[in-house]
């Protein structure tokens, strides 16, 4: 019976690291598609969102049917509860890339505000975060999922100077608000990934020790 229960996780390990790499691509691939203003990989994004959107809900309904049909120690029913949020978590990712996408493509072609500089930089911040959570979930690393939830103010601080340097624009340049708005969305969709990177390193404590922490 433990034997049949340890197959189940692994097969289940095995789809959450296939949702994180199609998330965590995501964000790179969303970046890639802003800095380039090129609707067609924004479009791709687009396209495989389902695929992740499909991948949670089978990811949860075999953690529900495990827990309910075999004889879970309370650290499997833990890991479960864990393995249920952080693919949430992971689904959100994928929302979040998307309405990078949808910027893309609502924009289409123009010329730059201003020079493209910290966006790429805070992308890279989170992506990093976003890797380093999943590593901490894999690894069962909790020093990890502890210093990699500490970047977040790093992120949070980031953002603050960007809106508060597009805010100032705005004021400005009148006839290139959609653009400015299009820039402060795209930061603030990468803050909110930020926080979800957090999120899942509370979820890898919770599944590790059984505290319920706020990072």
């Amino acid at each position: 019976m433990r034997e049949q229960m340890e197959d189940r996780i692994r097969e289940i390990h095995s789809k959450v690291e296939y949702m994180s790499r199609l998330s965590a691509g995501s964000i790179g691939q969303a970046m890639e598609a802003f800095v380039r203003q090129d609707a067609r990989i924004a479009k791709q994004i687009l396209a495989q969102d389902p695929e992740i959107n499909k991948l949670e809900k089978e990811i949860e309904n075999l953690c529900i049917t495990l827990a309910a049909t075999q004889s879970p120690l309370a650290s499997d029913l833990r890991q479960m509860v864990s393995i249920i949020k952080i693919v949430t978590d992971l689904e959100r990712v994928g929302d979040y890339s998307c309405n990078i996408a949808e910027v893309v493509i609502s924009l289409g072609k123009y010329e730059l505000v201003k020079p493209l500089e910290r966006l790429p930089i805070m992308e890279k911040k989170v992506r990093e975060m976003l890797e380093a959570s999943l590593r901490a979930y894999f690894q069962h690393d909790i020093e990890l999922a502890y210093a990699t939830a500490r970047k977040d103010d790093e992120v949070d601080t980031l953002y603050e100077e960007i809106y508060r340097e597009l805010l100032h624009l705005i004021k400005i340049r009148e006839n290139q608000e959609d653009q400015i708005i299009g820039l402060i969305l795209v930061g603030r969709y990468l803050e909110r990934i930020a926080d979800h990177a957090t999120n899942i390193c509370e979820r890898v404590i919770l599944m590790m020790t059984g505290e319920n922490v706020k990072l």
